[in-house]
């Protein structure tokens, strides 16, 4: 395995050295491999329905695999060709020819796991959501600096072409200012069960399982604004009585048939604004489980002109008369774009798209709605 040395430019405070585009940055080196060597932790169902298939298609040599369910990491190590297992993470991370581990377990565990593969020297692809709480993602993303490593959340809407075209017009300017944005993710009847309706495990319903992804491409398009407060509420009103586990996404333990007990004790449905330090708003809604129509979506809107997706579409005036413009631009594969950034950052030596950082303010929001929702009242995010 050959190493070189690149610039890793990483996010400061007062102790910058210079600024760049408006952000400070200071230069370290650290050791980017050429030749990506992987460990899977965690390989239940978006490890086999998205990350195996887009590293294989990538090109990059899984080493390991790890997953708590020794017969499951064996299937899927066998149907793979990967030559090693273990059911301890702990193992996997000791091994010299892995650089770097695609975290996919439940969300309570990506606090330790995390933050010991950093202290294992390895570079880090860890899914949604960041962590339980903002002061969990805070830590991590100090230990990714201190350690100059890459530490990314796997936030793949923002990988998706439409998504991209969205920025790519915001950005240009054609929006003009963005003041508003709206995320929808309702589903009638879409609870994945197992443990993501397990707080203890999850940390939370779908708010923080699909509501994480809108509520980042939402702000992502609106340009990243510094949020100020926030107000949310949640609703736990349908529950067990309500699930559909023969339908839509599922946790592997219920696919593999290995829940005994069903544990539901999180919100079905939550909704709410947060505010942004330049005025704008952002107004999201999102369920699991509520009777009312699926949908799910963004949409901004501009002083100039507005823009929404799936499908992409401009809200714009041609002579003073309002006009669609359908852009006819597809979502492509974002998990193989979310991997491809990932390999990209560590032979390049520089942030990803959804680096730390963004995940620390995505936790900040997130928490500062469940706090609300709990209180009852708008809550300050500082």
């Amino acid at each position: 395995m050959s190493l070189r040395k690149v610039t890793f430019r990483t996010k400061e405070s007062e102790a910058a050295q210079w600024r760049c585009g408006g952000t400070k940055l200071v230069e370290t080196e650290v050791e980017v491999v050429s030749d990506i060597r992987v460990g899977l932790i965690g390989v239940g169902s978006i490890a086999q329905v998205a990350h195996i298939p887009n590293l294989k298609e990538l090109g990059v040599k899984v080493v390991a695999v790890c997953d708590v369910v020794e017969e499951r990491a064996n299937q899927i190590a066998e149907q793979h060709g990967i030559p090693h297992v273990y059911r301890d993470y702990r193992q996997l991370l000791k091994r010299d020819d892995v650089d770097a581990v695609v975290v996919s377990t439940p969300t309570a565990t990506h606090y330790p796991i995390v933050t010991a593969a950093l202290k294992a020297g390895k570079h880090v692809l860890c899914e949604k959501p960041p962590s339980m709480n903002e002061r969990e993602a805070e830590r991590m993303a100090e230990l990714a600096d201190q350690q100059k490593l890459v530490l990314m959340y796997a936030l793949h809407m923002r990988y998706r072409r439409d998504s991209q075209a969205a920025r790519k017009l915001a950005d240009q300017g054609e929006l003009g200012e963005v003041y508003f944005g709206r995320a929808l993710y309702l589903r009638r009847r879409g609870a994945p069960g197992g443990w993501f309706s397990r707080k203890e495990l999850s940390g939370g319903g779908p708010l923080l399982d699909i509501g994480v992804h809108v509520i980042d491409l939402t702000w992502w398009l609106m340009g990243k604004p510094k949020p100020l407060s926030a107000a949310g509420f949640t609703f736990l009103k349908i529950g067990e009585k309500g699930l559909r586990l023969d339908r839509g996404w599922q946790s592997a333990d219920v696919r593999e048939k290995r829940e005994q007990e069903i544990v539901y004790d999180v919100e079905d449905f939550a909704g709410g604004f947060i505010r942004f330090e330049n005025g704008s708003v952002l107004l999201f809604e999102v369920s699991w489980q509520l009777n009312a129509p699926e949908q799910w979506g963004v949409t901004l809107c501009g002083t100039k002109a507005g823009v929404s997706l799936p499908p992409l579409k401009l809200y714009t005036e041609v002579l003073g008369e309002p006009v669609t413009v359908d852009l006819r631009v597809d979502e492509g594969n974002a998990y193989r774009e979310e991997m491809r950034e990932f390999l990209a950052c560590l032979r390049e030596g520089r942030r990803p798209l959804t680096d730390a950082l963004d995940g620390v303010t995505v936790m900040k929001m997130l928490t500062a709605l469940y706090r609300s929702a709990e209180q009852g009242k708008e809550i300050a995010i500082k």
